[in-house]
């Protein structure tokens, strides 16, 4: 009997070295690294992107949008990079981040270097002109007229529609717009979003006006490194479940109101 209870208190001993042991090695255990999902933006667009440098956070749509989806994808963070608008896309292929978020429009000539997503929006173009000005959005009236756009914009493609005018690059939307109100352009074509925040909270001599819109309305959508589809398939499932979940919908309305009825 004496022999028997020495081999349980034995084996019981046994036992609460080895979960002592367990305890120890899952203590010691190093913590899973964050995962991260690094973002490229050039927050000069808003209401799309904004950094604020007193608090040292970036915001806007696509911000909010790309911390929610990101989430779904199972990232615990996202890390913005800060870039110039022109260097966005070429980063990609230099690995420098993993997208690239800035109310890009989709277009064939970006879709055959980078991996495209689905869209996240959709988005005109607004023709704008000073108040009094009598400009109208026609070839006649823009022939022989500088037209401020910015810098690597789709807006390209709608200003040259307008044979004769004379395009003006910009390194912002905000500053293409600026120029109509000082007079160092005659037209600025921006996004019609940006153009209506930018109406809303900048114009403050309330001298813009827009005279016209694009006919099509563009796909906004993030890209990645051509190769990184995978990334890309994994964004389009968590952007779905996101539009389903009703969250989309009070995202857009917060920042656009009812979406369908500006197109």
């Amino acid at each position: 009997m004496k022999k028997m209870l020495f081999i349980l208190v034995s084996m019981l001993c046994l036992l609460l070295s080895a979960g002592c042991g367990s305890d120890k090695q899952a203590a010691q255990a190093p913590a899973a690294a964050e995962k991260v999902l690094r973002v490229a933006t050039s927050p000069a667009s808003p209401p799309f992107e904004l950094y604020l440098k007193e608090q040292n956070k970036f915001t806007g749509f696509d911000i909010d949008l790309i911390n929610d989806v990101a989430k779904k994808m199972g990232y615990d963070k996202v890390e913005f990079v800060n870039t110039p608008f022109d260097e966005l896309l070429p980063g990609l292929n230099h690995k420098k981040y993993d997208i690239a978020m800035n109310n890009f429009s989709k277009t064939k000539a970006r879709s055959i270097d980078y991996a495209a997503s689905d869209s996240y929006a959709k988005a005109a173009f607004s023709i704008v002109a000073k108040k009094g000005s009598n400009l109208k959005a026609d070839i006649d009236s823009m022939n022989g007229r500088k037209v401020a756009i910015k810098k690597g914009a789709s807006a390209v493609r709608v200003a040259k529609s307008f044979p004769g005018s004379i395009i003006v690059e910009y390194p912002e939307n905000a500053s293409a717009l600026h120029a109509v109100e000082t007079g160092e352009a005659d037209y600025a074509i921006c996004g019609n979003l940006t153009t209506a925040f930018y109406m809303t909270h900048t114009d403050d001599d309330n001298c813009l006006q827009v005279v016209g819109h694009s006919e099509r309305q563009d796909d906004l959508v993030v890209y990645a490194e051509k190769g990184n589809e995978e990334l890309i398939k994994k964004f389009n499932v968590a952007l779905s479940d996101y539009k389903k979940s009703g969250e989309y919908k009070k995202l857009i309305n917060f920042y656009f109101g009812d979406i369908e009825k500006q197109s």
